[in-house]
């Protein structure tokens, strides 16, 4: 095979830029004016200009992470940015606003710092805890997962807080994102993960001519539940918590939006919950972009990401399930892109991304709103 992906792409030459985008002045108690939900982008093209793809990759983090987690993984090997340059395609690496480099505002509410004990658990050592029957699987982290190993310090080191309120934070994101989107001005491949999983499909709702396709990695659920590191209520709009729009429209998702549970097929599942009505109401601004749900095998989302993509199936979404053990990748935990088999499982998007590219559902010339 000669090279392998990660050393073609440390040697990727690329241009690199760095800006700020949306966000909007608010007025304090004595007037002044401070700047809030503003957001850190940074942008990596290809110098090659002749040999870059035509749809740009958005990346979305997820919950206490920043866009560290696609530059480099914490072993110190290149991550999915440089992967994915060196396949010629442009990036939009973003922390979210209130996170990372996207400054915290005084008085947003409450913030969450996750303990190194319960990264361990969910994340990096999962396989000594055994809280799901898929965990005992996760061999994929480099290293042993527990406080003291350089690349788990690494790792926790580059975490950082998020806000609780997860209905503000998806807004937030939403309407940051969306003034990228805008100054991009073409499609983009939008990859979210985890607690940043239902940004791009608020992006599509908003701007479906703008989202060429998404690639949600384990994200947020399952449906109208939360299943992660601490429990709270499920996304009331089943695939986010922040308003996403339904035909017939949702007013009040509670009462709008009724459920009924769906056994799981296998005792390692979860059962879910889908829409109860048999004329289930339609994500329409979501109906044109391709999803590809991507689940790794020994995670937590691998009990009921199953879910997830029937719920977006029901509602009319083109959605994809890649269970990674289906293409004979084995191992990997919730944080799959900075493990050890990394460029493995971005090869296989990859696939998904060049077979999407034949599909012009979008084209730069389309409107870029609903």
């Amino acid at each position: 095979m000669g090279e392998t992906a990660a050393q073609t792409a440390r040697q990727t030459p690329h241009h690199r830029r760095s800006f700020y985008i949306g966000g909007q002045y608010v007025k304090d108690k004595e007037g002044n004016h401070s700047l809030q939900g503003q957001m850190y982008v940074e942008h990596l093209q290809p110098s090659q200009s002749s040999e870059i793809k035509p749809f740009p990759l958005l990346f979305i983090h997820g919950g206490t992470r920043t866009g560290i987690d696609w530059i480099t993984k914490p072993d110190g090997e290149p991550g999915w940015a440089s992967y994915f340059l060196s396949q010629g395609y442009e990036l939009y690496l973003v922390d979210q606003p209130f996170r990372g480099r996207s400054p915290w505002s005084p008085g947003i509410g409450d913030v969450i710092v996750y303990p190194a004990e319960q990264i361990q658990k969910m994340f990096t050592a999962s396989s000594n805890y055994k809280l799901w029957p898929q965990a005992e699987s996760h061999t994929q982290w480099p290293g042993s997962g527990v406080m003291g190993h350089p690349v788990f310090d690494r790792f926790y080191a580059s975490g950082v807080q998020m806000i609780k309120d997860q209905a503000l934070q998806e807004g937030a994101s939403q309407a940051a994102c969306t003034a990228l989107l805008d100054t991009i001005g073409r499609p983009v491949i939008v990859f979210g993960h985890s607690a940043g999983g239902p940004i791009p499909f608020l992006l599509g709702d908003v701007r479906p001519g703008l989202v060429k396709s998404i690639v949600s990695l384990e994200p947020l659920g399952p449906p109208f539940s939360k299943v992660s590191i601490r429990t709270v209520p499920g996304s009331p709009y089943g695939i986010s918590n922040a308003p996403i729009t339904y035909e017939p429209p949702v007013t009040d998702p509670v009462a709008d939006l009724a459920t009924r549970v769906v056994k799981a097929a296998a005792p390692e599942l979860l059962d879910g919950r889908l829409q109860a009505s048999d004329t289930p109401r339609k994500l329409v601004n979501l109906e044109r972009i391709p999803v590809l749900v991507v689940t790794a095998p020994a995670s937590y989302h691998a009990q009921y990401d199953w879910c997830t993509v029937e719920y977006l199936r029901q509602a009319g979404v083109d959605a994809t399930h890649l269970k990674l053990e289906d293409v004979e990748i084995l191992g990997n935990g919730h944080m799959m892109f900075v493990e050890k088999n990394s460029d493995q499982i971005a090869a296989e998007i990859q696939k998904w991304l060049e077979k999407q590219a034949s599909n012009h559902r979008h084209t730069p010339t389309e409107s870029n709103t609903t």
